[in-house]
């Protein structure tokens, strides 16, 4: 088992006429990352199965035989005694025909043999997200939107968005990413990640749900998730996405996380504006230079026409304490703002984090940056009062609820 403290815990059952195929895939269930999976194998040959035991387990993976048909009986009875189980058929056939039957019979998802790992995680993370959507909503913790924003490129957003992001998980807080630098986000790369969905497939899918999202998060073996920005590729056109997609995304977090912490790009496109105007916590990103700090000054005169007012934090990143630089005191008198947290500058603690996909904390002199960055995560004393643009937020989507 993965056993770690982030592990979220899973029991599955396999039902199979193969002790051999069935402890392997008990095997694989025991490697996935970030899941602490108890499994247990039962051969459905010997007789019924006994329904206690189905209703208790997350998942049944039902293996079919080459002739399938007592295997189908099996997912059959399964579907219709335990329907909150959720049912994966897996057959060395993947003929049409024994597919159709495996979902015909109840099976929610298939998988052919000899099983991927990748998919029984993806499947693994579909019945986590199933599990969460069922829990009641009554005192349920919705999440905080924090978004880290550079005026100025090159100050080190996607930096603190990793780190910050790994801290929060840490500290107990069901955290995921969000990149939306759809230009050129990094954040996979940052974290040693290669994610098989990007914003792009969220872009495009016709029916966006929590499910569905959950599936196209990738986890870092911190128990972090992150929704990847789309890599370009040459010829492509950078994704569009627009104010209505970008709130659907937040709305449906909203439910399943504890914080959203979202990346963005120093050009305010339209997916950045509509992150900002609805978070309860912006890190506006800047150095102690002239160019820096007077780009900083416009992006805080456009956000107060936005009428997004007291939720902005000044991060000064790379700060070395040298004559050359702006004082912290003067940089805060420009922007009329204190300086929430001076990061100091160590190229090397970054430069080998970013170029070897490790966290600060893991790398040669990164736990004095890394702390600063973790001491980000206790800025709230106390929940925000709802702001009339988050308020504005809800009413948008009462309003598109009641329309559908």
């Amino acid at each position: 088992m993965n056993g770690g403290p982030m592990d979220e815990t899973l029991y599955a059952l396999c039902l199979s006429t193969d002790p051999a195929v069935s402890s392997a895939v008990v095997a694989m269930l025991a490697r996935i990352p970030s899941f602490a999976v108890t499994a247990r194998e039962l051969d459905y040959q010997l007789g019924p199965v006994e329904l206690n035991d189905v209703r208790e387990a997350h998942l049944a993976i039902v293996i079919l035989a080459d002739d399938p048909s007592t295997g189908l009986a099996v997912i059959e009875e399964v579907h219709k005694n335990a329907p909150a189980t959720q049912v994966l058929a897996v057959a060395a056939n993947d003929r049409h025909e024994t597919i159709v039957g495996a979902l015909r019979a109840g099976a929610d998802e298939f998988l052919p043999l000899p099983l991927d790992p990748n998919a029984l995680l993806k499947v693994c993370i579909k019945v986590s997200a199933l599990r969460r959507a069922a829990k009641p909503n009554g005192g349920a913790q919705h999440a905080q939107v924090w978004v880290a924003y550079g005026a100025k490129g090159g100050v080190g957003v996607t930096t603190l968005v990793a780190n910050l992001g790994i801290a929060l998980q840490a500290a107990g807080r069901r955290t995921v990413l969000l990149d939306l630098d759809l230009h050129s986000g990094d954040l996979a790369l940052f974290l040693n990640l290669n994610p098989g969905y990007t914003l792009r497939d969220i872009a495009t899918t016709k029916r966006l749900d929590t499910v569905y999202l959950q599936g196209t998060m990738i986890r870092h073996r911190s128990g972090l998730e992150l929704i990847a920005a789309p890599v370009p590729l040459p010829g492509e056109a950078p994704l569009a996405l627009t104010s209505e997609q970008t709130l659907a995304i937040l709305k449906l977090l909203d439910t399943t996380h504890q914080v959203a912490l979202v990346d963005t790009t120093s050009v305010p496109l339209d997916a950045t504006r509509a992150a900002l105007t609805n978070a309860d916590r912006i890190f506006l990103v800047t150095e102690l230079t002239l160019p820096a700090l007077r780009a900083s000054l416009r992006a805080l005169a456009w956000l107060h026409e936005e009428g997004v007012d007291g939720v902005v934090e000044v991060v000064v990143n790379k700060y070395a304490n040298r004559s050359w630089e702006v004082s912290p005191a003067e940089a805060a008198k420009t922007l009329g703002l204190p300086i929430r947290a001076l990061l100091p500058r160590d190229d090397a603690a970054v430069y080998t984090a970013v170029n070897s996909g490790l966290p600060l904390e893991e790398v040669k002199g990164g736990a004095a940056l890394q702390r600063a960055i973790a001491a980000l995560v206790g800025g709230e004393e106390a929940p925000r009062p709802e702001s009339p643009v988050l308020k504005g937020f809800r009413r948008f989507f009462s309003a598109t609820e009641r329309r559908v």
